[in-house]
């Protein structure tokens, strides 16, 4: 009867172990496949490794216009938006050279313009940092291809209002130019040759100034209204079938083993709780016994 309910019990552990193993196979064979891709050998998936961050802070910034109404105190007003929409995707792939071709087309299919490219790695670890200006009108359709390219490690899309910096630059080429006006009055006014090489240096200090700021709002013209979509694209080093199962069996060994070692201690805890109260039992009911006998002879004399 003991060696019966022994082997239930191994059995029960073994089905345990099986089912917990095969779970994890499963698990990890659906995050390490490169998902939507025609492997060149069906015994390799994608691995799973993270990424490190991506060289997008030296990109050009792009801004776009968008015409908005708005109701104010019962009137209609029309107002041109300035706005910065940036897009940030992280791929990673085991076919390198075939979706960095599919991106390729994917520019050329939506026009846009390639405006950063930076290539680093040896072959099986390879990346590449781009930065694209796409039309406001393209940007959803380009960013949703470029979705499909690998396997996405991250996605990010922001749309920043940037009306006000425009404003202010306006303002602030409206105020130099009043000054450049203003100092070429006083040189027309004459005076010593210190004094006019004075002015002269203050209208060329302003001159520059107002170059900087048409270069600023040039970007934000409707000839140049481009939206932003950084991409990086990492080359994945492929893992086996094998590796995979061997990764599961030593994961569910180790959970299992902790599974096992806290019903032991449990089981040990609870053999030694049951004891410990069958000793106090037997310890304290011949007391007890002895008490209430005690009792009884004393009310009988009583």
């Amino acid at each position: 009867m003991k060696i019966s309910l022994i082997k239930r019990i191994f059995v029960a552990f073994v089905i345990v172990f099986i089912v917990l193993y095969a779970a994890r196979a499963i698990y990890s064979y659906n995050i390490n496949q490169d998902s939507g891709m025609a492997l060149t050998n069906s015994n390799f998936y994608f691995s799973n490794a993270a990424v490190p961050e991506s060289s997008w802070a030296a990109s050009r910034k792009n801004y776009a216009s968008e015409r908005v109404e708005y109701t104010t105190a019962g009137s209609a007003s029309v107002i041109d938006q300035k706005y910065e929409r940036v897009a940030n995707i992280v791929s990673k792939t085991i076919s390198y050279d075939s979706d960095l071709s599919r991106f390729q087309q994917a520019v050329e299919a939506n026009k846009a313009v390639i405006q950063m490219e930076n290539s680093r790695g040896l072959q099986g670890d390879r990346r590449v940092d781009l930065t694209i200006g796409v039309r406001p009108d393209n940007f959803d359709q380009m960013r949703d291809e470029i979705l499909k390219i690998g396997r996405i490690n991250s996605s990010t899309s922001t749309k920043v209002d940037k009306t006000y910096e425009y404003r202010q630059m306006l303002a602030d080429k409206d105020t130099l130019e009043k000054r450049k006006a203003a100092y070429e009055e006083l040189k027309n006014r004459g005076g010593t040759i210190t004094e006019l090489l004075q002015i002269e240096e203050r209208i060329i200090d302003v001159e520059t100034q107002i170059q900087q700021q048409q270069i600023g709002l040039g970007e934000y013209s409707d000839e140049n209204a481009l939206c932003t979509i950084n991409f990086s694209l990492y080359e994945g080093a492929a893992v086996s079938v094998i590796f995979i199962l061997w990764g599961a069996l030593t994961w569910t060994a180790g959970v299992y083993a902790s599974f096992v070692g806290v019903m032991i201690l449990v089981g040990l805890a609870a053999f030694i709780f049951m004891h410990v109260w069958e000793y106090l039992k037997k310890t304290l009911e011949p007391r007890k016994n002895n008490s209430e006998q005690k009792t009884e002879e004393t009310e009988q004399k009583a």
